[in-house]
This record gives structure tokens, sequence and C-alpha cells, in this order.
């Protein structure tokens, strides 16, 4: 009874942990707010308000190829539900988030025992990594509950904990799917990966290949592609195309060594761990214990869930193998978004070796380790209390922009605002004027101006001549300063021809 009450009252504890370190900056609005949000806000109220429906979404890295359209149609719901307002995208992404950590550390007490999830939902809680993930809005940041799900449905098969194979065949099938819908690349690299999987791990094999199961997991493969595919009928196979040319090009591209690109992708996923920890001490500790795990694994043979081990080492391997094959372009991080995750999964797993010998001091580190984790998060805590959030390139910062020009502008029915952002299409600011039409009824400003009098928003730019260009260009010489301040580094200026 005593250890249930301490594992509940940790539990609390790191649900606090979880929920602090992500509403601190949601309730001050300080979360990244850049050309990529205001363009996907502005596509998600453009379907709700224009009913212009679209079957595909974001742009990639590869020129000409896209990424699905379920991250729009996933915007709709905090669209809807907190009417438009743009911090409402980041409550729902949090909310995603929170459920996606719950359920991860409820399968972990099932199959890995209370410690061991306390352990890994500290880390979970705390992690840079996953709380920016919690608090930034992107189609990649999607992927992290699905790619979740993914490992877990797999764990599930490979161990036999389901009798419902061809449900949970569909399920994985979906879920590879929205993967690469909601990040290409990394379904690019994550299907075939997979497949090899199927066709040459005993366990996945004998499980795919009976009775057709295979079919229910291509069923639900294809589901999350349909929007793509009616957009492909539409555009003569416009993406296809493009990528085939993408594949054709690459050997003539081959700039850098495979000695290059291989210390690259291992600094790469060396960064993937490292950012799960607090900090520096957090990550010290933790490749201690981690070392001490290195020796049970050379002394002990692993029992329980050793196929599932394999598994994930396997699928590591090969998709850091796979990412080193790419020598033409720079691998971006968030190819590989949500593989945290699968290094979650397999500290988890080495933290349930069978061990006969010394295992009260096994159990004993275990604790130890969780011990610390604890304080450190306690006392980054108590740090962060005083910390006073940074607004520059935030949500906030923009938001109080648009309120300085509204609470200073007489004419709210017909003014002008003209943007100068290094982007060059300024979506930030389009959505917040949007949102202030849909929720205030203040008309949206217009491009021209109006009554010899017009806003300027001016951010800064790092090519000093590009902005100077566009500044001679746009403001008249006659044009003199009625209002002006400076709302962290961006500019805000009436200017008057009379």
């Amino acid at each position: 009874m005593l250890k249930k009450i301490i594992g509940a009252t940790l539990f609390t504890f790191v649900i606090f942990l979880f929920c602090y370190f992500r509403l601190k900056p949601l309730y001050f609005q300080t979360v990244g707010y850049t050309y990529d949000q205001g363009r996907d806000f502005l596509k998600a109220a453009e379907i709700i308000l224009d009913k212009n429906i679209t079957f595909i979404g974001p742009t990639t890295g590869i020129q000409g190829l896209f990424h699905g359209a379920w991250y729009y149609y996933l915007l709709l719901i905090p669209f809807i539900i907190f009417k438009a307002s743009p911090i409402g995208f980041y409550y729902f992404n949090f909310f995603i988030q929170l459920l996606s950590f719950l359920f991860f550390a409820y399968f972990l007490k099932k199959f890995f025992g209370p410690l061991v999830a306390l352990i890994i939902s500290v880390i979970v809680s705390t992690s840079p990594y996953f709380i920016f993930t919690s608090t930034f809005i992107g189609n990649n940041i999607f992927v992290l509950p699905f790619f979740l799900a993914f490992l877990l449905v797999n764990f599930l098969l490979i161990e036999d904990k389901v009798n419902k194979f061809k449900l949970f065949l569909l399920i994985s099938g979906l879920l590879v799917g929205f993967i690469t819908e909601f990040e290409l690349a990394f379904g690019l690299f994550l299907i075939p990966s997979y497949l090899l999987f199927i066709i040459f791990l005993k366990k996945l094999r004998s499980i795919y290949f009976q009775k057709k199961n295979f079919l229910f997991a291509l069923i639900g493969l294809i589901i999350p592609f349909i929007p793509r595919l009616l957009f492909e009928l539409k555009n003569n196979f416009m993406q296809t195309r493009n990528f085939f040319i993408y594949l054709t090009s690459l050997n003539t591209q081959i700039s850098r060594s495979f000695g290059q690109i291989l210390q690259e992708r291992v600094n790469l996923f060396y960064g993937y761990f490292n950012s799960l920890f607090l900090n520096d001490t957090a990550l010290k500790v933790f490749l201690i214990f981690f070392i001490l795990l290195i020796y049970f694994f050379s002394e002990f043979r692993i029992k329980k869930y050793y196929q599932s081990i394999h598994f994930f080492i396997l699928l590591s391997a090969l998709l850091f193998f796979l990412s080193s094959l790419s020598r033409t372009d720079f691998f971006w991080e968030n190819y590989y978004e949500g593989i945290q995750y699968l290094i979650l999964l397999i500290l988890a797993l080495a933290l349930t070796i069978d061990i006969k010998i010394n295992l009260f001091l096994f159990n004993f580190a275990k604790i130890n380790l969780l011990i610390i984790l604890l304080i450190i998060s306690l006392n980054s805590i108590l740090k962060d209390f005083k910390v006073k959030p940074n607004s520059f390139g935030t949500l906030k910062q923009l938001s109080q922009i648009i309120y300085f020009i509204h609470s200073n502008e007489n004419k709210k029915s017909n003014y002008c605002v003209k943007v100068y952002t290094p982007p060059v299409i300024p979506y930030t600011y389009n959505y917040l004027f949007l949102y202030e039409k849909l929720s205030k009824n203040i008309p949206t400003p217009q491009s021209d101006w109006v009554n010899e009098k017009c806003w300027f928003i001016i951010e800064p730019d790092d090519n000093k001549e590009r902005r100077a260009q566009w500044l001679n260009k746009n403001i008249p010489r006659l044009a003199k300063t009625a209002k002006e301040t400076v709302i962290d580094d961006i500019e805000v200026v009436l200017f008057e021809l009379n």
C-alpha cells in the first residue's frame, strides 16, 4: 500500500513537471510564431471560411514535393474549438502531447514496471526536445504521437500481446502512412526499413504473411495517401515525376565523402540522445548508468522482451544507415522527428533486463537514478520560477504589435499597414489581422495608403541592403513620422504625408 502511495505521489509530481515546463510559455504566449505557422493557420482558415479544401500540405526540402494535407485537416480542430485564436493551435498540440505522454507512461508501467515508467516519464517531462515539440506547431511535430503509437503497436505484435492481429496490422499500416504524410522524409526511410523487417525478421514475417494479414496493413497504409493520390490525379502526377527526377539526380550531385557523412550522422544521432536530458548533469548521470547497463548486457543474457529490443535496435541501426546514404543535401534533424521515442524504448527495455545475480544492486541503482533525476528536475523548476519568458520572435511580440496599431488607429474601419519581413510574405501578421477581424470585427488593413497615412512594421534583417532598398521603395521622401515605437526588436511606425 505504501509503495502505491509513493508511486502515485511521484507520478503526480512528474505530471506537474510535464505541465509546468509547457504551460508557462503557452500562458505567456512566448511560443515560436514564424512564417510557417502563419502560412499554415491561414490555410486552415481558408478551408473553413472559403470552403476551399486542399489535397496537399506544406512544401518539403525537395523541390516539387509536399507533405500531406492531413496536417491542415488536423489544424481545423483547434481553429473551430478555439474560434481561430492563434494560441489555440498551441494548446491543441500540448493536449495531444500530454495524452501521448500519459498513454506512454501507462504502457511503460504495465509492461516494464512502475520504476522504469517513472524514470522514463521524468526524462520525457523535462526533456528540452519534448518541451519544444509540445509548445511548437508544425507538420513534423504531429509525427511524434503517430511514431510512438507505431513503436508500441509493433511491440505488442512482436511480443504476442494482442489477439486481433488484423486490426493491429491495419493500425500499423495507418500509422506508417500518417508518419509519411506529416513528415515525408521520415516516411521515405521508414517504409523501406519496415518492409525489410517484414521480409527478413521471422516474427514479423510469420504475422504479416499469415492468412493474408499483409493485405490489412496495405489497406491501412494506402488510406492516409488518398488526398495525395487525388492531388496527383488532378495534376498529372506532378509529384511522382519530380520524385523520380530527384532520385535520378542523386548520383550526379555527390559532393562529400562517405566518411564525412558518417561523422555527421554520428553527431546527429548523438544529438537525438543528448536532447532527451534536461542538462549536462542529467546526461552525465545517465551515461554513467548506461555504462553499467553495458556491463550487465555483457554478463547476463536478456530473456525478457529480447525480440522487441532486437527489433528496436535494428530499426535504429537501419535508419542510421539509410540516412548515411543521403550524401547531397543537408540531412535535417526533423527528418527523423520523434526518433527520441525509439531511443527511450531501447532504454526502457535495457532497464528491464532479467538479472538473477546482483538483482538487488541493480534495482538500488535504478532507484538512485530516479532520485537524482527528480532532484535535478526540482532544482530546474526553482530556477525557472525566477526567469522571465523571452518574447523575441514569439506570438506575444507580434500580438503586441497588432494591439499597438489598433489602439492607436482612430479609423479602424479603413487603415493601411505595410510589413517588411525577411521572408517577404507577412503570413504571420496576416493571420493575426484575420483573427482580429473574426474575433473583434476589426477589418483587415489595406496595403495602399489611406488618407495619406500608413503604418509600417519593420522587422530586423541581417541583409541591410535588402532592407534599405525596400524602405526606400515604399516610404516616400516627404513622409513624416507621426507615431513610433519599438517592440523588442521590431519597429512600428505611423507615417503621414501631410
